[in-house]
């Protein structure tokens, strides 16, 4: 296998040129692929009614403790306060409440509102994770994967990313299709990669999209088929994955005109058909 596409297999990022020998490139965090990190889309959703709220989280009941920290880290119904944001989230979590320990774990991870600790934000995602929520559950894979926070271990970031893609996390599924693929934290199983690839490609995931096409162009686990690799490398680069166009590039003398412009048609159609899904 080409340093290139084991690179871009392990890191699930938008491809490079297609079979092109680079240097692989260490898997980045999601805070370092995105910038900042931001947990507006973390947050507890507010509760309008400030007053009831402060009554029910005095007395003790987490989900309202978990809302009126969001209040405070949002600046919704009460002037912005950090300090508050983070002790409301500390009750909640102490109760119990998944979202909230999940927000703790990104707040340790990033340093927003608390110090920067690796291993206190391992510690929370954890907690959340074995209560179910998804998004703790990625953030545990991750950890596992990179060794941040916890002992570097691939067979729990399978675990983990694999906990998470069952309940339907894009990001999740293009990673475990990636470690599939690659035999890391189990046996290689190509077969296993494309399938968990295409679930997160038919929720719009890019990257899966862009390794879907490589894999279907080298035919590596798949029988080789330009034309489905170059419907998918068309949905990836209309997704985002920018790199993708210089793999298109690559196929294309491969294809008669009238075979790109169906591959068109299908990429278009199918587009269509994920932007409903994402609805």
């Amino acid at each position: 296998m080409s340093v290139w596409l084991r690179s871009v297999l392990a890191l699930c990022i938008p491809c490079a040129a297609a079979l092109a020998a680079v240097q692989p490139i260490p898997w980045q965090s999601q805070a370092e692929k995105a910038g900042p990190l931001s947990l507006s889309a973390m947050v507890t959703a507010p509760d309008p009614d400030l007053a009831d709220c402060l009554r029910d989280a005095q007395g003790g009941d987490a989900e309202a403790q978990a809302r009126l920290a969001s209040m405070y880290y949002l600046g919704q119904g009460v002037a912005p306060d950090m300090g508050a944001a983070v002790a409301w989230y500390r009750k909640a979590a102490a109760l119990g409440n998944a979202k909230a320990q999940s927000v703790l774990g990104l707040m340790h991870e990033s340093g927003e509102g608390v110090p920067a600790d690796p291993e206190q934000a391992a510690r929370w995602f954890r907690m959340a994770a074995d209560q179910g929520d998804v998004d703790a559950q990625a953030k545990l894979g991750e950890k596992y994967y990179l060794g941040e926070g916890v002992a570097k271990d691939l067979v729990q970031a399978q675990k983990w990313f694999r906990r998470a893609s069952l309940q339907g996390d894009a990001e999740s599924q293009a990673k475990l299709g990636a470690m599939c693929y690659l035999g890391e934290g189990g046996a290689r199983d190509p077969l296993e990669a494309v399938k968990w690839f295409r679930l997160a490609a038919a929720r719009g995931d890019a990257c899966a999209q862009g390794c879907l096409g490589v894999i279907y162009a080298a035919g590596d686990g798949v029988p080789v088929n330009t034309m489905e690799a170059y419907v998918w490398l068309l949905q990836a680069q209309a997704g985002g994955n920018e790199q993708a166009g210089q793999t298109l590039i690559k196929l294309e003398p491969g294809l008669t005109p009238a075979q790109i412009e169906a591959c068109q048609r299908r990429a278009l159609d199918a587009r269509a058909g994920t932007q409903n899904l994402s609805r």
